[in-house]
C-alpha cells in the first residue's frame, strides 16, 4: 500500500510498497479515502509535538482520516465491515490504517469522505476545551485564531452547543467573511483593532465567559482583559509561539482560570473519552448540518509535500486534504468469506454408537440433567434431496448457554449420521445455529453457496432443521435450526433444568410425541 513516513528526511517520504498493517487485538482496520493535515503533523516532522516522539524517530505519518471499515473489531460491533467512519489514529496518511474503535466516529449519511476528514480533530479538540472551561449554553465565547481550520469549526461548534455571543478573531481582512459564514456574531481583525476593547464593546463591558486561544504568543497577554471576572481562558494552539508576557496580577485580580490543553501526551483511554464525548450532542449537530466542514484544497498522495507547504504558508482557509480515493485494488488476505454469517453457536452435536454410554460419560463430567427421546423420526426428512425414514435416539442437556446433543441412529436408513458412523467416526459431528427467522437464514445460506445434505422438521413447520455440507473433518458439519413451537419450549426447559440441577435424576426419558405438531 501507499504510505507517508516521517522521520527519515525533513519532509515525509512517500512509500508505495508498505505492508498493509496487520490486525491487532481490538483494533479496526480502515480503508482510508481522505486524510486531513494538521499543525501537529508539521510539529512531528520538527520533533516538537510530543516528548514521546523525538527528532530522528521514524513513524507512520498522519493522524486524521475518513474511510470505510475493512476489518471489524469485536469491541466495536457498531462498526461492521463497510461502515463509513472518520477518526484519529497514527498512520492516517496511508491506504489502510489501524484504529482504536474509541477514536472512531460514524460519518453522517449526507457527508462525503472529504468533508468528514476535516472534522474529528477539530471536534474533539474544541469540545474538550469547552468542557474543561465549564462552558454552558448561553455563555459568550471568544475564539482567538478563528480563521484557522480548527477555529472555524470551533465557531460553529460553540453556536451549535448554545453559545450566546461568539466573537472570533483573524489577522486577514480577506478571511473575515469566513468567520461570519461559520457563525460568528462579532469579528475582530487583531492587526487593526484593539482586542480587549472590541470584546468589551461587544459584551457590554463585561468580557466573555470563555476564551479559546489557538494563537499564543504576545497576543495571549491581552486575553485576561477580554475575559470576564471569574472567566476561563483555554490555550489550545501556539501558532505565534509558546512564549508570552502575562500580567499575573491581572489574572489574579480577575480571578480567572487558565487552562492549557494538548492531545500529544494523553493516554489512549483519555483520548477515547474525549472522542466518546462527541456522541451525545456534537455528532447530532453535525448530522443536522449545524457544523459545516470547510475544505481549502485536496492534494493527491503524490503531492503530499505541496500540501505540507500549503499548510506552512498560513494561506489556507479550511482543511487541507490528501486523497486516497484512487487507492490500490489489493485486499488484505486475512478475511473469512462469511464472517459471523450464522451468528453464534448454540449447540454441539455428537453422533455415537451407544447413546446411553455417552450420556453416562457426560454425567460424570458434571453435565446434566439429560432429556432422552427414543425412536424419534423427523417429519419430511430427506437425505441429499431424497425421502428417508431415518429414526434416532436423541438426548439433550445444557452446559451454560451451549446445548449438548447426542444422537444414535436406530435404523439403517440414509442420513448424514449413518455416513458419519460408517466412515469410522464417533463424537462431535456438527455444531448448530438456531434462528427465529429460519427461512431467511436458510435462503441466505443457499445464496452464499452452501448445499443441504439432509433436512426435516420436529414439531411441525416451526421446527425445521437442515444440515449443510461443510464437513472437512469430523465435527465441522453445520446445522441450522428453526427455534419455534414445541422445540423452543423444550430447549428453554432443558436450559433451566441445567441451571438448577442438583445432580439427582441425571436422565429423564420423555415422549417424542411432545414434539408433535399441534
Amino acid at each position: 500500500m501507499r504510505a507517508l513516513i516521517g522521520g527519515l528526511e525533513p519532509d515525509w517520504v512517500a512509500k508505495g510498497d508498505t505492508a498493509i498493517p496487520a490486525m491487532k487485538l481490538g483494533a479496526l482496520r480502515v480503508r482510508v479515502i481522505a486524510a486531513a493535515l494538521n499543525r501537529a503533523d508539521l510539529y512531528m516532522l520538527e520533533g516538537t509535538y510530543s516528548p514521546n516522539l523525538k527528532p530522528g524517530d521514524v513513524y507512520p505519518a498522519g493522524m486524521e482520516f475518513a474511510g470505510v471499515v475493512e476489518t471489524s473489531s469485536p469491541l466495536a460491533p457498531q462498526y461492521p465491515v463497510g461502515t463509513r467512519v472518520m477518526g484519529v489514529t497514527m498512520g492516517a496518511f496511508a491506504d489502510y490504517a489501524l484504529c482504536d474503535p474509541r477514536m472512531v466516529l460514524p460519518i453522517p449519511e449526507s457527508m462525503s469522505f472529504e468533508e468528514a476528514a476535516t472534522l474529528p480533530v477539530a471536534l474533539a479538540t474544541e469540545n474538550d476545551a469547552l468542557t474543561q472551561a465549564g462552558f454552558t449554553s448561553g455563555d459568550s465565547v471568544l475564539i482567538v485564531g478563528g480563521t484557522t481550520s480548527i477555529g472555524l469549526i470551533s465557531i460553529a461548534l460553540a453556536k451549535a452547543l448554545g453559545a450566546g455571543t461568539v466573537i472570533a478573531t483573524t489577522t486577514s481582512a480577506d478571511k473575515r467573511p469566513a468567520l461570519i459564514d461559520a457563525g460568528a456574531d462579532v469579528t475582530i481583525d487583531t492587526t487593526t483593532e484593539d482586542l480587549p476593547a472590541a470584546v468589551l464593546a461587544a459584551t457590554g463591558g463585561r468580557g466573555v465567559d470563555v476564551t479559546l486561544d489557538h494563537i499564543g504568543g504576545e497576543l495571549f497577554a491581552h486575553l485576561p482583559a477580554a475575559t470576564r471576572i471569574g472567566g476561563t481562558i483555554v490555550n489550545i494552539g501556539r501558532l505565534a509561539g509558546p512564549g508570552t508576557s502575562l500580567d499575573l496580577d491581572q489574572l489574579a485580580f480577575r480571578r480567572q482560570r487558565l487552562i492549557g490543553t494538548t492531545f500529544s501526551v494523553r493516554t489512549p483511554d483519555e483520548l477515547g473519552e474525549v472522542c466518546g464525548a462527541l456522541h451525545a450532542a456534537v455528532l447530532p449537530a453535525v448530522a443536522a448540518g449545524r457544523i459545516q466542514p470547510r475544505i481549502d484544497k485536496i492534494f493527491p498522495f503524490e503531492r503530499a509535500i505541496d500540501a505540507a507547504e500549503r499548510l506552512r504558508s498560513n494561506e489556507a482557509l479550511g482543511k487541507i486534504l490528501l486523497s486516497f480515493a484512487d487507492g490500490p485494488a489489493e485486499e488484505p488476505a486475512d478475511r473469512a468469506p462469511v464472517a459471523n454469517f450464522f451468528g453464534s453457536i448454540t449447540q454441539l452435536g455428537y453422533v455415537v454408537h451407544d447413546i446411553d454410554a455417552s450420556i453416562e460419560g457426560f454425567v460424570k463430567c458434571g453435565i446434566g440433567p439429560w432429556f432422552l427421546l427414543r425412536n424419534v423420526q423427523p417429519e419430511n426428512f430427506t437425505y441429499n434431496g431424497t425421502s428417508s425414514g431415518m429414526a434416532m435416539d436423541v438426548a439433550v442437556a445444557n452446559s451454560g448457554n451451549i446445548q449438548i446433543e447426542i444422537i444414535t441412529p436406530v435404523n439403517d436408513e440414509p442420513s448424514m449420521y449413518r455416513d458419519f458412523l460408517h466412515a469410522g467416526n464417533e463424537g462431535l459431528q456438527h455444531f448448530a445455529y438456531w434462528s427465529t427467522d429460519y427461512q431467511d437464514l436458510y435462503d441466505r445460506a443457499l445464496a452464499a453457496g452452501f448445499t443441504v445434505g439432509q433436512e426435516g422438521q420436529l414439531g411441525g413447520p416451526t421446527g425445521r432443521f437442515a444440515y449443510l455440507q461443510t464437513e472437512h473433518h469430523p465435527g465441522t458439519c453445520i446445522e441450522i435450526s428453526d427455534l419455534g413451537g414445541a422445540k423452543a419450549q423444550l430447549f428453554e426447559y432443558v436450559k433451566l433444568a441445567a441451571e438448577n440441577w442438583d445432580g439427582t435424576h441425571p436422565v429423564q426419558v420423555i415422549d417424542p410425541a411432545m414434539l408433535a405438531a399441534g
